[in-house]
């Protein structure tokens, strides 16, 4: 399990330092766009670190890509394993985010919120957020509204408005994500 952990982090080291000098990016220049440090730009980019989601999402909106752009599926046919981990985890411990693929326009993800404790983030201008809730009750709040999703509830939003998963239970919620961008 540990290896596949090691194979992601290489992996998103890599496209990342690829994507930067592409854009003709200096680690310093993308430390002032991410508001991550230097240090741990250079750590992500080595393999040296498997970076958090709230990590990825500031350097993803830093480079104005999307997060999937960090990560390569290059297989025709792919399967992604329930049990794997091949995930990234928010810092506290308590989301949990597993990129599947990227198809024309969307990016497809599994997540999990454990009891008690909720999840907060925002994407790039112009994308569109599908959450489908697997099991249990999930709160949403979009913006200032709040939303109560049962099992099998589907919620549709603007993914550049600030959104937080709440998971007011006891149990850990399961959520299908989709996120598609107006801009590649």
């Amino acid at each position: 399990m540990e290896e596949e952990n090691i194979d992601l982090s290489s992996q998103v080291g890599i496209k990342l330092r690829e994507i930067r000098r592409n854009k003709k990016i200096s680690l310093e220049e993308l430390a002032s766009l991410s508001n991550v440090s230097k240090l741990t730009l250079g750590k992500i980019e080595r393999g040296e670190t498997n970076p958090t989601v709230n990590i990825l999402w500031k350097i993803c909106r830093g480079l104005n890509i999307p997060l999937v752009s960090l990560l390569s599926f290059e297989e025709d046919i792919e399967v992604r394993r329930f049990v794997s981990n091949y995930h990234f985890v928010g810092s506290n411990n308590d989301w949990f985010i597993d990129p599947l693929f990227k198809t024309v326009g969307t990016e497809w993800y599994r997540a999990s919120i454990e009891p008690n404790s909720e999840y907060s983030e925002f994407h790039l201008a112009g994308s569109e957020e599908i959450a489908l809730v697997l099991n249990g009750q999930l709160e949403m709040k979009v913006g200032e509204k709040i939303h109560q999703l049962n099992k099998w509830d589907v919620i549709k939003f603007k993914g550049e408005e600030p959104h937080t998963y709440i998971n007011r239970s006891n149990e850990k919620v399961y959520l299908m994500l989709a996120l598609s961008y107006t801009t590649p």
